[in-house]
This record gives structure tokens, sequence and C-alpha cells, in this order.
């Protein structure tokens, strides 16, 4: 493994997305698994992560061990993305949350990380959506108030927040052109095993213009995820998007 790999904490690591980044990590030979984290009352506290050498432990347990990485990955939960912010400061390392349906004192307390730390928050981690996003901002800004815009996005019944944290990122985007959506035009549809599915609608006059980006392997997820974690090793403290990560910026 070389000396210059970003060496990586995932939070979640038992999760469908952490165990991801994790079996996708030992591929890359620019990324090195250096901690895996999951909830005080996960019942693989303990156990193999997956990565060799590596066993699941809590945050609390890797802050106080002293263990060094540079980026904390957060794919977990409201209450374990505060966790995973409290570790990333605690060691001085980057962070990027991908976990979605965050509250709003989870988003001030990630806030306060990026006086000290990079901090990125990311509901969706695909190249493929931060290019829809920047679509819908442009296409809100060159269509104007004749077309009306609407957003209604798929996903498996298992997930809890509706909208998701992408359809309320397009819906951002849209509106920061200075598009007028209301929230009842944002529409949320769960059922069966929907990966991922997302289209933004812009109908006018006689015509109407969609955008739509469907996922079709939880690992472009992943995927994304690694490169941002490696596009924030060595980054100085502030937020960022995933747009930044990416090389979408405008």
């Amino acid at each position: 493994m070389s000396d210059s790999s970003t060496p990586v904490i995932v939070h979640g690591a038992t999760g469908r997305m952490g165990a991801r980044i994790i079996a996708l990590s030992l591929l890359d030979p620019s990324v090195r698994i250096a901690g895996a984290a999951d909830a005080p009352d996960s019942p693989r506290i303990g156990g193999e992560s997956g990565a060799p050498g590596v066993m699941i432990k809590t945050a609390k347990n890797l802050g106080e061990t002293g263990v060094s990485a540079r980026v904390v990955v957060d794919f977990s939960s409201d209450d374990g993305a505060r966790a995973a912010a409290d570790l990333a400061v605690r060691i001085g390392a980057a962070l990027l949350v991908g976990t979605t349906g965050l509250s709003e004192s989870t988003r001030e307390r990630l806030r306060v990380a990026a006086r000290e730390v990079a901090v990125v928050v990311a509901p969706n981690t695909s190249l493929g959506v931060a290019v829809v996003s920047k679509l819908a901002r442009d296409a809100a800004r060159a269509l104007g108030p004749a077309f009306e815009c609407s957003i209604v996005e798929a996903h498996h019944s298992r997930k809890k927040d509706a909208p998701s944290g992408t359809a309320l990122r397009l819906a951002a985007a849209v509106r920061s052109a200075g598009h007028t959506l209301r929230d009842d035009q944002v529409v949320a549809i769960r059922g069966g095993d929907v990966i991922g599915e997302h289209a933004v609608r812009f109908a006018g006059p006689g015509e109407y213009i969609e955008i739509t980006h469907r996922a079709t392997t939880r690992d472009l997820f992943a995927i994304g995820a690694i490169h941002a974690a490696k596009w924030l090793d060595g980054k100085p403290a502030g937020v960022y998007s995933i747009e930044d990560a990416l090389g979408m910026s405008a």
C-alpha cells in the first residue's frame, strides 16, 4: 500500500453503503481503511469490518484510542452523523456525511465542525446526480416562469426520509435560479426495491422537458464517496459541496 494513500474511517461500517465503501476501497490503492465504526448498540461491535486487520468499534472508542485517519466517511443515522462529526474534530480529520434525513440540530453540529475541519454533506454522491443538479439549475434559468417545474423521486419501501435528500438538493438547485417551486411539486414514491430515481420536469406551453437520473447499482454512490473522500484529504476547514468534490462546481 502506498504511503500516499488516504487513510479513511468508515462510520456506519455495517450498513449497505458502509460495507460497499469498505469493499471497493480494497480495490483502490489510493485509499486505505484505517478504521470502521458503528452505533454503540450494534451487535457487530468487535467483529470484522471486511478490511484486513480492522475491527468494528464505536466512534468514541476510535477517538479515545487515537486512530490515525485523514477522512471520516459517515453513512449512518442522525445520531451517528453527530458522533462522526465529534470523531472527525477530535482526530483532526475531514468529514464526508452521506447520511440523509438530518435534523436541523445535526446540521448545526456539522456547521460547527466545519470551523475546525473540512466538511461535505452529500445526500447523494453520484457524479450523474451532480450533473442533473447543474442541468436543472441551468434549465430553470433559461426557461423562466413560463415553464412549471416539478420533481418526482422514487425509492425502495425501506427508505425513511421523504422527499429524499437528493430531491431536496435538486429543488434547491431549481430555486437558486430564481424559479418558483412549491413544496407540493416535490413528490416522493416509496415501493419495491427501487435504488433511486429522480426526474425534474419543466412543463410549458405545448412542450415539456424532463431530466432523469436512475441508479442501477448502489456501488455508484460508494465510488463517488471514495472519490470525494480522497478530494477532501488535506483540504482546509470549511463547508464544501459534493459538486466541489466531484469537479462540478459552477
